[in-house]
């Protein structure tokens, strides 16, 4: 039941609820709820007991239905439902190019490509149009929640500095590892023959994976894990709240690294550390930089606006002083006042063509007329400097960490929220 309760909270994982799954014609398609404008189905519980099933059969357990079972599956279809309607009365949509980015990468998470997906579904008797209209739906029920509940989410920056003083805080801030794992699975109190055939299963696998076979694939194939249908993707995982087993072996380990086998009272284990984040330095370069805007507008076209730039490009290079011209040109207002300065800026905090110039510009050296989405710029970088941002990226973490509690605690008080709200008439 616990599966039930989580995912009423946290939603559907995308395309869990088709994966192996399709409709039969017998179903009967009757009405069990009516939520505001819209309607659930039969064969919509149906399903999603179906993808239960499936998911407990690839674990090796039995999922039984019950009545109770039944009225959790259809208390969260409703809820589902709720977001929905509120996403409708907000003028919410999911265009196609971002469901298709979704379903791209979806395939690649497999492996596949888009038309490879589509035809493994089809394959497997399912409906890939089917399949879309629930991704659909799914990313529709995140953008709602970010739009009712993220958008007022607000952590201070003391609330950050209270939380690293904390045990907690720095558990929590501790490395991240980007984890994939293949799982031979033993039952409690093994013989000594399952224990050996499971080690050569395993051997024989991390021997694949040297030889070069894809980690997802073989993941799909062998691995007796939970998440074996996602390639064995476990996702982020902070390294001190891992069992004790795996975090002494992936302790030292870097990116793109493959760990094992390692024996844990499951069965045995490959882990491929596919990133890893949170325990290094890290060192940035910052440029000391200004600049002069000028925009295209309704009076002046992009040609005249690059024809002014160009004499703001001569006049320096005449002699004339960067600041005073800033200050009497420059159309971006919050750094005109100062004579064009930026401060310290890192190429990843400015558009692509901004970042390249600064990147390129010797220091004391003025750009040539650059062109980005804001219009054109004539740049000076003042100095360039290497900066450590190892404490700045521990604070952003600590924050998203506590964003992330903050949002999950005022997810649950609008979620009772909007099921007391929506009007469901239960058929």
């Amino acid at each position: 039941m616990n599966v039930l309760k989580h995912a009423i909270k946290t939603g559907v994982l995308i395309g869990a609820c088709l994966l192996g799954v399709t409709a039969t014609a017998t179903e009967l398609n009757r009405i069990v709820a009516v939520v505001d404008s819209g309607v659930i189905l039969a064969s919509d519980v149906n399903l999603r007991i179906r993808a239960l099933e499936q998911q407990a059969i690839s674990r090796g357990e039995q999922f039984v239905v019950t009545d109770a079972v039944r009225q959790q599956i259809l208390e969260r279809l409703i809820l589902e439902q709720a977001q929905i309607e509120i996403a409708k009365r907000r003028g919410l949509v999911i265009d196609d190019g971002r469901l298709n980015d979704t379903l791209r990468q979806i395939a690649s998470n497999r492996n596949l490509s888009l038309a490879e997906l589509r035809n493994a579904l089809e394959a497997d008797g399912q409906s890939y149009l089917a399949f879309r209209e629930q991704i659909r739906r799914e990313l529709l029920i995140n953008l709602v929640r970010e739009r009712e509940v993220r958008a007022r989410i607000r952590v201070s920056d003391a609330e950050v500095d209270r939380f690293l003083e904390t045990t907690g805080g720095q558990i929590s801030t501790a490395p991240q590892l980007l984890l994939s794992q293949i799982v031979v699975a033993l039952p409690n109190r093994p013989s000594p023959e399952m224990i050996q055939a499971a080690q050569q299963k395993i051997q024989q696998i991390r021997d694949a994976l040297i030889n070069g076979a894809p980690f997802a694939d073989l993941a799909v194939r062998f691995s007796d894990g939970p998440e074996a249908n996602n390639g064995g993707d476990l996702g982020w995982r902070n390294l001190l709240e891992l069992n004790p087993v795996f975090t002494d072996a992936l302790r030292n380990a870097t990116a793109n690294t493959l760990v094992g086998p390692i024996r844990s009272p499951g069965g045995f284990h490959l882990i491929a550390v596919r990133d890893r984040q949170g325990d290094q330095s890290v060192v940035v370069t910052e440029y000391n930089t200004r600049h002069i805007l000028i925009k295209p507008d309704a009076v002046r076209s992009p040609d005249k606006a690059r024809e002014f730039t160009q004499s703001i490009r001569d006049e320096l290079s005449a002699g004339a002083r960067f600041d005073d011209l800033a200050r009497q040109y420059s159309e971006d207002p919050l750094s005109a006042a100062k004579g064009g300065d930026l401060g310290w800026v890192r190429t990843e905090q400015v558009v692509p063509a901004f970042a390249d110039a600064i990147a390129s510009l010797p220091v004391g050296t003025v750009s040539d007329v650059i062109e980005s989405r804001f219009g054109f710029h004539v740049i000076e970088v003042l100095a360039v400097r290497e900066a450590d941002i190892s404490e700045e990226q521990l604070k952003n973490r600590a924050r998203r960490i506590l964003t992330e509690r903050k949002f999950n605690q005022e997810l649950d008080n609008w979620l009772r929220q909007i099921r007391t709200d929506a009007f469901v008439d239960l058929k």
